[in-house]
């Protein structure tokens, strides 16, 4: 067994760290019989368990191969161990493998998105979601079924920690009324920040969304149409940290905001 140290702020070894551990309680297991039957020391097992330690990609594969996890899931987990050595990862969108993500939305202490042009799906209302399908061109028949698929992922969403949401005034655009409604009535929800960015003040800047962990550990979620991109390098995140900050300073609460 050999350890091996990585920064706990990779997206990459929150996924890990909860795969492994999900894995073992799936078979019923607790962790210091598993280290037993793995002939490493409980202590171990529970640092690679919590993302403070990471295992070597050797000790990933024991472990896996011994829970007999099935292939698609030795291939998800071994690819999370890989990409630990690189402050930039890569996740595609496709099977809903959005496993660092799901990591850093349920550890984060505060996140920060930026949403220029389409409002974040958490805040969607069904009006909006209709007008975007119409938009797409989805028949009448089509757009119950959208909507109920969206609602349910809503419910599976949720939020942690404190959140501030910048929304460009161009998301707006498919259903302003509704959307702006369901904004001020967010005002209530505890922890939830959601504020209008007008185009005067929002540039032609790409959406991101920062997330915040224990220790002011910071990690920038770039979304694109088929992946998603994880940035830790602590210049780069703290350019998009600079760059949200002037957003807000010019942004300005629903209440206030007046479409053009």
């Amino acid at each position: 067994m050999r350890m091996t140290k990585a920064s706990p702020c990779l997206p990459a070894l929150l996924a890990l760290s909860t795969s492994l551990r999900s894995a073992r309680t799936a078979e019923g297991l607790g962790l210091r019989r598993l280290a037993h039957k793995l002939g490493v020391p409980a202590q171990a097992l529970s640092l690679w368990e919590t993302g403070k330690r990471a295992p070597a990609i050797e000790d990933v594969a024991h472990v896996l191969g011994f829970l007999r996890v099935s292939p698609e899931e030795y291939d998800r987990i071994m690819r999370l161990r890989r990409q630990l050595e690189n402050p930039i990862s890569i996740e595609t969108l496709d099977a809903g493998s959005t496993s660092q993500r799901r990591a850093l939305e349920e550890l984060a202490v505060r996140t920060f998105e930026w949403a220029p042009q389409v409002v974040p799906e958490q805040l969607q209302t069904p009006h909006y979601i209709q007008a975007i399908a119409q938009g797409h061109a989805a028949g009448p028949d089509d757009l119950d079924q959208v909507v109920f698929e969206h609602q349910v992922r809503q419910l599976d969403q949720g939020w942690t920690g404190h959140r501030i949401v910048l929304v460009g005034a161009a998301a707006l655009a498919p259903a302003i009324d509704p959307q702006l409604q369901a904004f001020r009535a967010a005002a209530n929800v505890p922890g939830l920040v959601v504020k209008i960015v007008p185009p005067s003040v929002a540039k032609a800047i790409d959406p991101f969304t920062i997330y915040e962990g224990q220790g002011k550990v910071f990690t920038v979620a770039l979304r694109h149409q088929d992946n998603i991109i994880f940035v830790s390098e602590p210049d780069a995140v703290q350019g998009y940290r600079s760059t949200f900050k002037a957003l807000e300073r010019g942004s300005v609460t629903c209440a206030d905001f007046r479409f053009p």
